[in-house]
């Protein structure tokens, strides 16, 4: 009797142990998410008001395109040197326009898992030397003047999107689908 109460004994304390072990797994990628979420918005943050102005200024969307093109990058360069040491946040997208933006192998495997799963909640992803959180973006009505259908675009835009990205991908959205990420990668 006393080796197979040991023998429970033993598994049960493996068990807690397992337990113990995976909740402070959980614990850690929630925290890992949140920051990842922050510096994720951040960047949305820096981005938005210069693409939201010049939308206003102009509704066509061809303002839009110089902006993005003039400013996105920049900005993104600028907002991840405020970032500490060893972490990072970029744009991405299964159908991108600036080809600096294009996805890596990883980042295409969660935008299809997004697609196919239909939750825009936020995703850890953890890779060999790092942490990613994915912050699904949709799809929203303001973009669609420079990311909608090129049939009733604006005959300016199309021709500035051609002009600064003669090899967009990133047309022909409706509101509310996925538009693509943004990437907060955060070094373990």
């Amino acid at each position: 009797i006393l080796p197979i109460a040991l023998m429970l004994g033993a598994c049960t304390q493996n068990y807690t142990t397992n337990k113990h072990t995976s909740d402070n797994t959980n614990n850690k990628l929630e925290a890992i998410k949140k920051q990842g979420v922050i510096y994720n918005d951040g960047l949305i943050s820096a981005i938005k008001p210069v693409l939201m102005q010049s939308l206003k200024a102009d509704p066509t969307g061809a303002s839009g395109i110089m902006a993005c093109a003039n400013a996105a990058m920049p900005l993104t360069d600028e907002y991840n040197k405020q970032l500490p040491t060893g972490s990072k946040v970029r744009r991405t997208a299964l159908k991108y326009r600036n080809p600096a933006n294009k996805p890596d192998a990883k980042d295409i495997e969660v935008m299809n898992k997004i697609i196919v799963s239909k939750n825009f909640a936020p995703v850890v992803v953890e890779t060999n030397g790092s942490y990613r959180v994915y912050k699904p973006l949709p799809m929203a009505q303001p973009c669609m003047a420079c990311h909608g259908d090129l049939k009733i675009m604006n005959k300016q835009t199309r021709a500035k999107i051609k002009e600064y990205y003669p090899k967009d991908l990133a047309t022909g959205f409706k509101p509310g689908e996925f538009r693509g990420v943004v990437v907060a990668e955060i070094v373990k």
